[in-house]
């Protein structure tokens, strides 16, 4: 095993000049490069540049970590999506450390990112206590944002932030620097005086420390890929002849991690290797519609049994990373990414788009919660709806509506302007205060349902004294908004107000599931103003779960008149055991009004989830779960059969399934 000698520059872990978190200027002895330092989670990050005014330019990163990190990652832009990613962890087999080029195109595993270009430099290594990577990086400094717009490292400000995100478990295949791993454990934005970091003779001294003899990384076992196998597009989808659920499909393999389903309920894997499936829709002639997060938009012919057979690109932009919507004369195509809802001309016969997008609403947040869900009104065919989650975990500016974050809003097609609606100006409320509403449903009525995904890492503080409670609460919601034509100016909570899913946890009052709650009672706004001030949620659902998407369906078969809500439970990142990853069913009622409601509104109990809702699908082990193992439900798609198809992006396997009743 090759060992390094660490420089006494690259272990200063604890000392008083990184106590606060901010840059101080190191030199590396060994190699004579100076670097912008700082110290977050017991990691020495140094960031070294030339002395320049502007990008873009060459950076040098050096990593220093404890062997106990599995992997450690930096973000250039201070932020996880769309910025460039540099992670680096131990190849133990070829007795280095290696790096990672990596960018997200939302908050999932990051892909593999070839517009940035790497040379190790010399301390690269590892050693019984700690290891380090040190490499060059050509197109850190500048790169386009998720509207193919150049942002650069602006070297005119005193400090720029960047972040990073860690764990303790390794990589699943170390020598590939194309792996698959874990959500981080552990992740921090702080701020660097980049002059700390600046060097007078850079190139020379990178030059200098250049090495060779490092093995390149790994990558004989390649990403996922886009299916994209060209066909000759039918005009029309051949009419099933097995409306019901296949036993399998021809071609495709076993489920990445084997999946469970209730009595009653069958499933079978329909597609895998795909580039993180999220939203799915079918065109006017039956073809399936798949967003690839990071690739764009795929087109897939169904068989007479159900499966998929042929496939095609259809729109190849990265930065559509989640939603998917066809107008209702089939003529249009609307997807989105972070910032920007687009439309384009759509040939269902065909299967392909007119070569320029129109804009349809634009200026929205790039930061935060990036995904925004898209839906079109049954009853009302005129307008586009689109969810816009907050910017942090905690998004206080939100609370003011005319913010146009944590909040959904209806927009009128037929009247859009030229260049667009802007989010925060234009359209009509349909409630705020919702933190990262994803899933949106419409019931029997065409009235709007939203599953919100609440907040995470949550304190009580009381009288000074602050109580962790984040690992059973806050609940996950179902919240009701109503008749989509109508504005809705109904506060639900967020970032104020939320529900409680463990009493037990907060255990200053008494509370049941359900009730609402603040983070720091006091005498501006104690817990008992939630329930005169916000909506509550019509049922709450276990913390952590992320619900990613609902669904109306049949209670028991296409002639039924009551309808179940089904709900993707995408799964935690940060509790203990995992929870989520499955698919879940709420039963409705219709009242004598028409209305429909949650069938057990009001009866839950903590622990006791069948009160409220009961398991369709779910992985075998649901507490060993991650980002990386088991069927991450993200997305439903009914067709006109009863049957769902279900996709999950998770990164062992880009696979999407069939769902139905037997």
């Amino acid at each position: 095993m090759r060992c390094y000698t660490l420089s006494a520059a690259a272990l200063i872990f604890s000392g008083p000049a990184f106590a606060q978190v901010k840059s101080k200027r190191y030199c590396d002895g060994a190699t004579g490069i100076c670097y912008a330092g700082v110290t977050n989670n017991n990691v020495l990050f140094g960031i070294a540049i030339p002395d320049v005014k502007t990008a873009p330019f060459d950076t040098v990163l050096q990593i220093t970590s404890p062997s106990y990190n599995g992997w450690v990652g930096f973000s250039w832009g201070g932020t996880m999506p769309y910025v460039p990613l540099t992670v680096g962890w131990v190849n133990k087999n070829a007795n280095t450390t290696i790096y990672s080029s990596r960018m997200a195109f939302g908050l999932s595993l990051p892909q593999p990112y070839a517009d940035a270009e790497y040379t190790y430099l010399k301390g690269t290594g590892f050693n019984s206590t700690h290891w380090v990577l040190t490499v060059r990086c050509r197109g850190c400094s500048q790169w386009e944002n998720t509207e193919g717009v150049l942002t650069s490292l602006d070297l005119t400000k005193e400090s720029l932030t960047f972040a990073h995100g860690l764990a303790t478990k390794a990589p699943a295949q170390p020598a590939n620097n194309r792996s698959t791993f874990n959500v981080h454990s552990s992740f921090g934005h702080w701020s660097v005086d980049l002059s700390h970091g600046k060097n007078a003779n850079f190139d020379k001294l990178v030059d200098a420390n250049l090495v060779d003899h490092l093995p390149p990384p790994v990558t004989s076992t390649p990403s996922p890929t886009p299916t994209t196998t060209q066909s000759t597009t039918p005009t029309s989808i051949p009419v099933p002849t097995n409306t019901g659920i296949p036993s399998s499909c021809a071609g495709v393999s076993n489920f990445h991690s084997p999946v469970l389903t209730a009595n009653g309920w069958k499933a079978v894997k329909v597609a895998g290797d795909l580039t993180q499936p999220r939203g799915l829709a079918f065109d006017s002639v039956g073809h399936l519609l798949v967003v690839q997060n990071g690739f764009g938009i795929t087109a897939h012919t169904i068989g007479p049994d159900g499966c998929l057979t042929t496939s095609k690109t259809v729109i190849e932009k990265r930065n559509l990373n989640h939603a998917i919507v066809v107008s209702k004369d089939g003529k249009t195509l609307y997807a989105s990414s972070a910032t920007q809802a687009y439309a384009w001309d759509y040939d269902a016969a065909t299967a392909s788009v007119g070569s320029t997008p129109r804009i349809v609403v634009s200026g929205m947040d790039n930061k935060g919660h990036v995904t925004r869900s898209l839906a079109i009104s049954p009853n009302h065919a005129d307008l586009l709806i689109v969810s816009h989650g907050s910017n942090d975990n905690f998004d206080y500016d939100s609370a003011n509506i005319k913010t146009g974050r944590s909040c959904i809003k209806a927009f009128n097609l037929t009247t859009t302007p030229t260049d667009g609606y802007n989010y925060a100006r234009g359209g009509h409320q349909l409630g705020y205060g919702l933190r990262n509403g994803v899933g949106l449903a419409f019931d029997g009525n065409g009235m709007l349902w939203e599953v919100e995904n609440s907040s995470d890492e949550i304190h009580r503080t009381i009288n000074g004294t602050t109580t962790d409670i984040h690992m059973d609460n806050p609940a996950e919601e179902l919240n009701y908004i109503g008749d989509p034509s109508l504005p809705n100016t109904q506060w639900y909570g967020y970032p104020t107000c939320y529900t409680v899913w463990s009493p037990s946890l907060i255990t200053d009052t008494t509370f049941a599931v359900g009730d609402q709650f603040v983070l720091s009672p006091n005498a501006t706004f104690a817990d008992a103003m939630c329930a005169s001030r916000s909506a509550n949620a019509k049922l709450a659902f276990q913390a952590h779960s992320a619900p990613l998407d609902a669904i109306f369906v049949p209670t028991s078969n296409a002639n039924s008149t009551s309808e179940s809500l089904l709900v993707a439970f995408h799964g935690s990142w940060n509790r203990v055991p995992s929870t989520g990853y499955k698919i879940v069913e709420v039963p409705f009622t219709k009242g004598k009004d028409g209305e429909y409601v949650p069938s057990k509104l009001g009866a839950q109990q903590e622990g006791d989830t069948g009160s409220g809702y009961t398991d369709v699908l779910w992985n075998q082990d649901e507490g060993k779960c991650s980002t990386t193992v088991c069927f991450r439900p993200v997305a439903f798609l009914k067709d006109d059969w009863g049957r769902l198809y279900v996709s999950s992006d998770s990164g062992g396997g880009g696979e999407m399934l069939m769902l139905g009743r037997v």
